[in-house]
């Protein structure tokens, strides 16, 4: 007979990714993830691995439910719509109380993908996936004659991914809410071009 896990393996891992969001992933120890969790270290060996593979399961977890939020949003409004909200969502994020953490992608893209090709393969897929959903959204919004067809979809959204990746890492320093709203209109405005 297999033995039973005593615990919820997604949400022990979300735990850990909180963590690991929070602290960063050489920050954090074992001890933290264990405490965090609420797991002993064979139960964490036995269904995750190891901490880099945790770290990497938790990653996906993080990217996985944030696109879902993110597909959630556009089927409930229209796609011009879906891009005001979604980038009114993230100043909203980076000026609350979490804002400091910015966001667990960006923050692998910084401490890990330099020098580990798991991380910056993972990095790669879901900043593309948001490139690409943004440039979705822009031509269907194009086609509603909402955005002018003069605005180059490609371009536009890889200049709004690159603001919105601003606004994650200003927020870790503490940055003023004014600053922070001024790259969201700018963001916003590439849209009105």
């Amino acid at each position: 007979m297999p033995w039973k896990k005593n615990f919820d393996v997604d949400v022990a891992l979300h735990k850990a990714g909180e963590t690991f969001w929070s602290r960063g992933y050489e920050a954090t120890s074992m001890r933290d993830l264990l405490e965090a969790m609420g797991i002993q270290k064979g139960s964490f060996y036995d269904t995750y691995g190891s901490k880099r593979e945790a770290y990497q399961r938790a990653l996906e977890q993080y990217a996985s439910t944030r696109f879902a939020q993110f597909e959630s949003l556009v089927e409930e409004q229209g796609p011009k719509e879906s891009l005001r909200t979604l980038i009114n969502a993230i100043f909203e994020e980076c000026v609350g109380p979490n804002g400091h953490r910015g966001c667990m992608l960006l923050n692998c893209a910084l401490e890990l993908a330099p020098s580990d090709t798991a991380a910056q393969r993972a990095v790669n897929r879901a900043f593309e996936h948001h490139e690409q959903s943004y440039a979705d959204l822009i031509r269907a919004a194009q086609a509603q004659r909402k955005i002018s067809t003069s605005v180059d979809a490609g371009a536009t959204a890889k200049a709004m991914l690159a603001i919105v990746m601003g606004m994650r890492v200003f927020s870790r320093t503490n940055s003023s809410k004014a600053a922070l709203r001024t790259l969201a209109d700018q963001a916003l405005g590439l849209l009105e071009r």
